[in-house]
């Protein structure tokens, strides 16, 4: 089953609120600094530019034009103009060199490439030793699948078809994107020569508006029911050999 085209979701997936919270989780990990990142499946650019003021020079890729024009627009007449790269060009197959980049970031793209392996395979090769993959992707365990499903010929609301995810041929079945347990990522991420660093779980944001409550998403993410998080955020490391 084929998940899509090694897109990077767009911000307004998550909102304001919820592209904060992902850049934030990735910054816990491992401070966001150094010479160089690469962000895999950029969509609009919205955590690329949000994590550019840490780094010297930033590439960001995708493979829609349309998203990586509205990223080129975001940046035009900014201080990021001339340190920021747009490429049209899939995670897969990255014209960089080996040994590049002190970070590659991706942000909802694991789940919906078809490669991924390749996709991982690729971030290894241009990271410096040393370096880390940071990446945000759909948790299994969550009751409720954050991409929707598709019921019939139509794509639905994740609350159509709760708990879903726990079930995985129905979920292979019926679902626009794939999800993952921390087991399943962890295996992939060794698998690649990564050694991961941390793992954790994001609850939904509770959206944008004025009234919206601050601080349940985190208050939860600091109990045992954090496990139950729509996205996991994960850092790994190319080790230094």
């Amino acid at each position: 089953m084929g998940f899509g085209y090694g897109l990077g979701g767009p911000s307004g997936s998550s909102g304001a609120q919820g592209v904060a919270r992902r850049v934030e989780a990735v910054r816990r990990q491992l401070p966001a600094r150094g010479d160089r990142l690469l962000d895999l499946g950029c969509g609009d650019g919205a955590h690329t530019v949000a994590l550019a003021t840490g780094y010297v020079r930033v590439d960001a890729v995708d493979v829609e034009p349309e998203r990586l024009d509205a990223l080129t627009e975001r940046v035009a007449g900014t201080g990021l103009e001339d340190r920021v790269g747009v490429h049209k060009m899939s995670a897969e197959a990255l014209a960089f060199d080996s040994n590049t980049f002190d970070r590659v970031t991706a942000f909802d793209l694991a789940e919906h490439l078809d490669d991924l392996e390749g996709a991982l395979t690729e971030a290894h090769r241009v990271l410096k030793p040393g370096g880390a993959l940071s990446l945000t992707t759909s948790n299994r365990w969550s009751p409720l699948d954050r991409h929707g499903v598709r019921w019939g010929r139509r794509d639905r609301s994740a609350l159509t078809a709760p708990f879903l995810p726990w079930v995985r041929p129905l979920h292979e079945r019926m679902a626009n994107a794939r999800s993952f347990t921390s087991q399943e990522l962890g295996r992939l991420l060794r698998g690649r020569g990564l050694r991961v660093r941390a793992i954790d779980y994001l609850m939904p944001p509770l959206g944008d508006r004025p009234r919206a409550p601050r601080g349940v998403p985190e208050a939860l993410e600091r109990t045992p029911l954090r496990v139950f998080g729509t996205t996991m955020a994960v850092t790994a490391v190319k080790p230094v050999r």
